[in-house]
């Protein structure tokens, strides 16, 4: 019964899923044929593009997606090779023909077949991976023989400046003119109104953006030139500010022209291409020509962020546009003959030109002398090292133009210009951002004074802002400066995505995987859980409980305890989010318990006692108590202890568990009403009656004794120098008790003495008497005779 059982199972099992894992095989078997095809037409691309570094740059992004996808399709088909093993195993070994039923033989060859099919499939795909990587690598080192090959190729300068060069920069014009030509006529007759309507968008858009930022930066946007000396922060954030805002209002402009362009199909495939390039050189020379303006200012010594002189300022600036725009010019014709024909007479010659005006530029900068003399002596140089290394640059770019090696010499050029300009500009916000982190750096700026007048912040939280304004300011500048400086240093923009997707995705360290990402996701889920539980207790507590006349510690009860379930949820969901499973915690809270056992039992106990008080709410913030021989108003019950304040403005912090296991007096728990008494004596010579009448009138005439329950008066004792009194009242709000207290004494003393009523203080007499011998008694005398005892005893009461 067991066996035809188990038979029965296992052949429901197999007919059931053999369809889905029909279809999944197909599937599979059909990637595989894509992945072959795709393989081969990239193998085949790459023969053909040799000698282009973008297209070569393509064809290795596409072969990491590729290798990708066989990836995963192997690990998809692997755990159904364990699952028909298992399989395998539940239907036993063959038996002999018609020993079994026939299905389970059916089944049985299925099985088999499809475990070769998958054993086929796994080794296609691993083939496919080692020719995918092999390929990766022969791309790979085809990018690096070509730019070595640029570099270190040599050209014939002579030959270049000739008549062959002539007519192709006829023949180049020719063609260009009449590419622009014949688009300009096309817009102009079916597209102006896109045309129009797209820039005006694009123009408003950059106003708007311009407009908002001169709004709500205002000064820091622009240099006041009637400033006197502004501090070396001020003149970092407008210049950093100056420099970045007005360049993000052309790039808007500029990018906005052209998404637009493209989305009402005004432009054709290769306008668009000579487009981008100039676009690009107006944005970059725009962006050195504010970055300049930033740095030296001409016109504004006071905001000028490099002791250099007037004269050396403006011959700077000069020079360094100058550099700007010949190389920009440069990379323009170059997208330009991309699009008209390729031209070697041209490349040559463009090249040429521009390389050997950037070397006599830097000679040019090498021979000012920027800084001020002293007391009438000449300007002085540059410091050594700096003039050597402009020298040596120049130099070399002359030397290699001149030798023909125009590739290395346009390349280190180009790097020269616009490495130099993104490189001045992260660090003129990396010392902005210095310059921010600074302790009170922000609050004595412009913007944390208008930071504390209408935000009403403290200069303490400024201070903290600053901080991380800063930190944010770096992290920024790293995350835009890196990319942009790679791509300037012949990076394509597909060798930056997959290693910083490979980096922030997932990388492993040992048999532990880390996502960047997923911790990223995780901190900020856990920072707007947490900042949501903060907003939910701030409306709940002013919204909710203070409109409902809530008593005050019940209110601080109610949010403290909010805080902790938020926080520990917005702990849960961030955890969660940065792909940690929470199920592995298990082994973690293990090991907390055998820590808490140990060490951390006192931190558990404080804890719980924290949440009894919350609960129990034994006092609450304002109350008056007295624990641990220390008087006082609670200010805050906090996790682990709870900040008493002393009438000494003294903070006190107590454990919580102290406060548990031990006494505590609460003078305000159910109400602030208490008794005050005021201890007096008077000599024996004083009335009683009039003592009590006097002291009953200073409790009536006090404003805040309570008539109800009425004052009185209390005669204590007969003491040793005085008749003790105590003059006992009632107060609406005992925490007037030491106000009242002093009052009423100072009324007693005062009325005391109008009414000749003394407050004697201890005194004792001493009488000293000579005595003669006649006053002796003798030592065997009774001067007082015998003690008589009663005969009835009885025992004092």
């Amino acid at each position: 019964m067991n066996t035809a059982l188990r038979f029965l199972l296992v052949t429901f099992a197999l007919l059931a899923a053999w369809p889905a894992v029909s279809q999944t095989h197909e599937g599979a078997a059909s990637d595989v044929s894509a992945y072959e095809r795709e393989l081969t037409q990239i193998s085949e691309e790459f023969q053909n593009v040799l000698e282009d570094d973008g297209k070569l740059v393509d064809l290795s992004t596409r072969l990491q997606t590729l290798a990708e996808s066989v990836l995963a399709t192997g690990v998809e088909l692997s755990p159904r090779l364990s699952e028909i093993r298992i399989r395998l195993e539940q239907l036993g070994p063959e038996i002999e023909q018609g020993a079994e039923p026939q299905v389970l033989q059916e089944q049985r060859a299925a099985l088999l077949e499809e475990r070769a099919l998958i054993n086929t499939l796994i080794g296609q795909l691993e083939d496919l991976s080692v020719r995918a990587n092999t390929l990766s690598n022969d791309i790979s080192e085809a990018r690096r023989e070509l730019f070595t090959s640029t570099l270190s190729r040599r050209s014939n300068i002579s030959a270049a400046f000739g008549q062959e060069l002539i007519d192709d920069i006829r023949d180049r014009y020719a063609v260009f003119a009449n590419k622009i030509g014949s688009w300009v006529n096309f817009a102009w007759r079916y597209k102006s109104g896109s045309m129009v309507a797209a820039t005006a968008l694009s123009v408003m858009a950059a106003l708007l953006f311009l407009v908002f930022a001169r709004r709500y930066l205002g000064r820091l946007l622009r240099r006041d030139p009637k400033a006197v000396e502004p501090g070396y922060f001020s003149r970092l954030i407008v210049g950093f500010l100056g420099t970045l805002m007005p360049a993000a209002g052309v790039w808007l402009f500029l990018v906005l022209v052209y998404a637009l362009y493209n989305h009402f199909s005004v432009l054709r495939d290769d306008i668009g291409q000579i487009l981008v390039a100039v676009f690009l050189g107006v944005g970059v020379i725009y962006l050195i020509w504010q970055l300049s303006e930033a740095v030296l200012a001409p016109r504004l010594s006071q905001w000028r962020l490099v002791a250099v002189t007037d004269r050396a300022a403006v011959l700077l600036k000069l020079l360094v546009l100058v550099m700007a725009v010949t190389i920009i010019a440069d990379d323009v014709i170059t997208q330009i003959l991309k699009i008209v024909g390729e031209s070697l007479p041209i490349t040559i010659a463009k090249s040429l030109i521009s390389s050997f005006v950037v070397g006599l530029v830097m000679l040019a900068i090498a021979s000012v002398r920027p800084f001020a003399g002293e007391d009438g002596a000449p300007d002085r140089p540059w410091p050594g090292w700096l003039r050597f290394l402009l020298w040596v640059t120049g130099t070399a770019l002359i030397i290699a133009v001149s030798a023909g090696y125009i590739g290395f010499a346009d390349f280190v050029s180009k790097q020269i210009v616009i490495t130099g300009a993104v490189a001045a500009t992260i660090y003129l916000g990396h010392l902005a951002a210095h310059a921010l982190s600074r302790e009170k750096a922000l609050v004595h700026s412009r913007l944390g004074k208008r930071l504390h007048v209408q935000l009403e912040m403290s200069e303490t939280a400024i201070d903290q802002l600053g901080l991380v304004l800063g930190v944010l300011l770096t992290l920024t500048l790293l995350v835009i400066g890196i990319p942009v400086l790679l791509l300037l240093w012949g990076f394509k923009w597909g060798d930056i995505r997959s290693w910083m997707l490979g980096t922030v995705t997932e990388f492993s360290v040992g048999s532990i995987s880390i996502s960047i990402t997923g911790i990223l996701a995780g901190i900020v889920v856990f920072i707007v859980g947490f900042w949501l539980t903060k907003l939910f207790q701030r409306w709940l507590d002013r919204d909710v409980l203070e409109r409902s006349r809530v008593d005050a510690g019940v209110r601080n009860s109610v949010r403290t305890g909010i805080g902790y379930v938020g926080v520990t949820l917005a702990a849960l969901v961030g955890v969660a989010a940065a792909g940690i499973d929470l199920s592995q915690l298990a082994l973690v809270a293990g090991a907390l318990s055998l820590g808490i056992g140990f060490g951390l039992q006192n931190i558990v106990s404080n804890f719980v006692s924290g949440l009894i008080l919350l609960a129990e709410r034994p006092f609450k913030v304002g109350d008056w108590i007295e624990a641990g021989g220390i008087s006082g108003t609670v200010k805050a019950i906090n996790v682990r202890a709870t900040e008493i304040e002393t009438f000494q403005r003294k903070s006190v912090i107590l454990p919580n568990s102290d406060l548990i296991n031990a006494s505590v007096g609460n003078w305000t728990h159910h109400n602030t009403l208490g008794r005050v008494e005021v201890a007096v004596g008077v000599s024996y010579s004083s009335d009683p009656n009039q003592v009590r009448e006097i002291l009953m009138s200073i409790a009536e005439d006090h404003p805040r004794v309570l008539s109800n329950p009425e004052p009185y008066v209390v005669f204590v004792n007969f003491g040793e120098s005085s008749l003790d009194f105590d003059l006992r009242v009632y107060l609406a709000d005992i925490n007037f008790m030491l106000t009242v207290g002093t009052e009423i004494r100072f009324a007693i003393h005062e009325r005391f003495k109008a009414a000749g009523i003394e407050i004697p203080f201890p005194q004792r007499d001493v009488n000293l008497r000579v005595m003669g011998k006649e006053d002796v008694v003798a030592e065997t005398g009774d001067a007082f005779g015998p003690i008589e005892t009663s005969p009835t005893g009885h025992r004092d009461e």
